[in-house]
């Protein structure tokens, strides 16, 4: 019985510890990013999500869920809340960084191949930055006379193209970098009390790669189509902020394919298994 609670203790502490760290780390990606604009005026370029969901597939739901919401709000105090303020943060940015690499961890704890991976990223990166999309226009419409005016079909616009502009602006990060980073940390994660889920990854079959993979680029071109030939494009995005929000969606969507193909090329050949850049 001592045994058994002198080990949930040490279980907690190392999950405290793993939190804290993965704050740490997402707080400093966040702010070395924070001053690139956006066009909205609101909200981070965020390349730093690699972070958090590093640890939430690495660490589990409740390491990433809880680093993401701790690092997103001390990353936004460091630089001064630049694009946002405490409150905003607290109403927007903090309940989905949570949610939404809570939701990768979860997801994540029972599937065996990277196919998953890419198509839970994606599904987990819509549903936390739909949280702050709508936390943002939410938070604005309170406390903005003009925000307040607008009609619902512009404020649905608006939560639809902070999604997706934040969406694309992070999937070229967390999709193609997260192989290799698990690669190069797999000693590490190894070493640990009890094996983490993501060095058994394996990459599968070459069609359940393509699958995966084009499944999530063409759901970005579809995308990229409708927001520039409907009349739903103008209403998510302004003049100003439409050729960035489009062209990021199409990069993101080219480089998805181009990492499908490439991976489902060397799996072919037997090069990689495992773990990115290990042989079977």
């Amino acid at each position: 019985m001592a045994d058994m609670k002198k080990s949930q203790t040490s279980s907690l502490t190392l999950k405290i510890s793993l939190t804290a760290v993965s704050a740490a780390l997402y707080a400093a990606a966040a702010a070395l990013t924070a001053s690139i604009p956006t066009p909205w005026g609101v909200g981070q370029f965020r390349p730093g999500v690699l972070v958090p969901a590093f640890f939430a597939l690495a660490y589990g739901p409740l390491v990433g869920g809880f680093g993401a919401a701790i690092g997103t709000f001390v990353g936004e105090a460091i630089t001064g809340f630049v694009n946002t303020t405490p409150i905003l943060s607290l109403v927007a940015g903090v309940p989905a960084n949570f949610a939404g690499f809570y939701l990768l961890g979860w997801l994540m704890q029972k599937r065996s191949t990277w196919g998953a991976f890419i198509v839970t990223a994606f599904v987990s990166l819509i549903v936390g930055n739909l949280i702050a999309a709508i936390g943002v226009v939410g938070y604005f419409s309170t406390v903005s006379t003009a925000w307040a005016s607008w009609s619902i079909s512009l404020k649905v616009g608006t939560v639809l193209g902070l999604t997706f502009f934040w969406v694309a602006t992070m999937i070229p990060f967390v999709i193609p970098l997260m192989p290799p980073l698990i690669r190069a940390t797999k000693p590490i994660l190894g070493s640990g009390r009890g094996s983490s889920n993501a060095i058994k990854l394996s990459w599968g079959k070459p069609s359940e790669i393509l699958k995966s993979t084009f499944a999530v680029s063409l759901t970005l071109a579809a995308l990229y189509l409708i927001v520039t030939l409907t009349p739903l494009g103008g209403l998510m995005f302004s003049l100003f902020a439409a050729f960035w929000v489009e062209t990021l969606i199409l990069i993101s969507s080219v480089i998805v394919m181009v990492f499908g193909l490439i991976v489902a090329f060397l799996v072919n050949r037997k090069e990689i298994g495992v773990v990115a850049g290990e042989s079977p």
